[in-house]
């Protein structure tokens, strides 16, 4: 006589759609521009964000330690991109840095 046995099968989904599972998937696949995506994150902090936040500042008469906080925040870039590191260090880098410049910049203005 022959016995049945049921088979289960294993169901894996592998198409998650939580925002921590977008971003590693997009990390990921950046990964493969590592160098373009360093040197858009400091044109954007060296060209865009940190002339802006020193005009602020000057017609403004911000302080010394917005320049300070400024110039760590460059350097939280920085250290990543020459240091080879992967995407996944630049990406959080820059947010907290553009963060930070834009917080200064409102500061300043209002």
């Amino acid at each position: 006589m022959a016995t049945l046995t049921h088979q289960t099968t294993a169901y894996t989904d592998s198409h998650s759609t939580g925002w921590l599972s977008v971003y590693k998937n997009f990390v990921e696949k950046a990964e493969f521009n590592r160098i373009g995506w360093a040197i858009t994150a400091l044109a954007i902090q060296g060209c865009i964000l940190s002339p802006v936040l020193l005009l602020t500042m000057e017609y403004f008469r911000g302080g010394d330690w917005q320049f300070l906080v400024s110039m760590f925040g460059f350097l939280s870039i920085l250290v990543p991109v020459l240091s080879a590191m992967p995407v996944k260090y630049i990406f959080p880098a820059f947010a907290l840095s553009a963060v930070i410049h834009l917080l200064i910049i409102l500061i300043n203005i209002l």
